[in-house]
């Protein structure tokens, strides 16, 4: 209508065309509108609209760049200090943990809780090799093992060797948590998030809260263990075994058969045969008279 020069009825809106640059006002002559080319115009709010899209896109792009200063926060602030990484394969954690510990400096702590197992005579001696490494760089090392282990004979030759060069090593019976801790700023954990992964999987944590908590439980369990020379040295002679000794102190602190087995990871069949086999070793009839006679073994000193 403005463009054909009509009249304007009352009421219709200009507003939205005067803003948007599409006509203008003129108040000559009794004040009249007039109408702009709409190409013009349009080419105009365009060219406004594309400044505004790269100047946003400026924006992100120096906003995004704040993140590289996230390093300098971390490495200063008191709580916390790092993320846990989920290592989903065991060639994984074993290559990680390689790594850190060739680049420890201070301390590495392992607990060892699985019952041992015999492994490939190479990868024992090159765990022997870097464990020794570890030693002469000047790390203090301390292992706490399955008191299994005190009768298992390839892990007592490989303690001998480590021992030598100067880890220090003790056995625990009770059920402790599998875990390494590497100058108290590394601690490898097995997984219990992640469901259907690898049986060897695990954390990598490096979180500085985590860490000391982890190393303050390690070594509640490391003052209860016994020393490598006194566990294999009690080890000879005894009439229980050690998969029996460590299902008779469950026994003792009130667990079930079946409570004992979960704890220890072993299924029920395994614990009523090994119950059964000392019973009739020791020539008694019952588990009662097994418990009792277990009270007053001095198997019952190597726990």
């Amino acid at each position: 209508m403005i463009a054909a020069g009509d009249d304007i009825p009352p009421g219709r809106r200009t507003g939205r065309l005067a803003d948007l640059g599409l006509i203008e006002y003129r108040p000559y002559d009794g004040g009249y509108w007039v109408a702009h080319d709409p190409a013009v115009v349009s080419r105009a709010l365009l060219t406004e609209a594309l400044s505004k899209v790269v100047q946003a896109a400026e924006e992100a792009r120096n906003t995004a760049t704040l993140g590289t200063l996230a390093p300098h926060f971390d490495a200063s602030r008191m709580w916390g200090g790092g993320p846990a990484e989920f290592l989903a394969t065991r060639s994984e954690m074993n290559e990680r943990i390689g790594d850190v510990t060739a680049a420890a400096c201070e301390s590495a702590c392992t607990a060892q809780s699985a019952e041992p197992a015999d492994r490939d005579p190479r990868v024992a001696a090159a765990g022997v090799e870097r464990m020794l490494a570890t030693l002469a760089s000047g790390v203090r090392i301390r292992s706490l093992y399955n008191a299994l282990a005190a009768s298992h004979a390839q892990t007592c030759g490989y303690v001998q060797q480590i021992t030598d060069g100067g880890a220090e090593v003790r056995t625990l019976g009770t059920p402790f948590p599998r875990m390494m801790i590497v100058d108290g700023k590394h601690l490898f954990v097995d997984n219990y998030v992640v469901e259907g992964a690898e049986a060897d999987s695990g954390w990598h944590i490096t979180d500085q809260g985590s860490v000391a908590w982890a190393q303050y439980v390690f070594d509640c369990f490391w003052d209860r263990g016994s020393r490598w020379m006194d566990a294999t040295q009690q080890a000879e002679g005894l009439t229980t075994t050690g998969r029996q000794r460590q299902i008779l102190t469950e026994l003792e602190a009130g667990y079930s058969q079946q409570q004992a087995g979960k704890r220890l990871g072993y299924a029920p069949r395994t614990v009523a045969k090994e119950l059964v086999t000392l019973r009739e070793a020791l020539g008694l009839q019952s588990l009662y008279q097994v418990t009792m006679w277990w009270a007053t073994s001095p198997d019952r000193r190597l726990q």
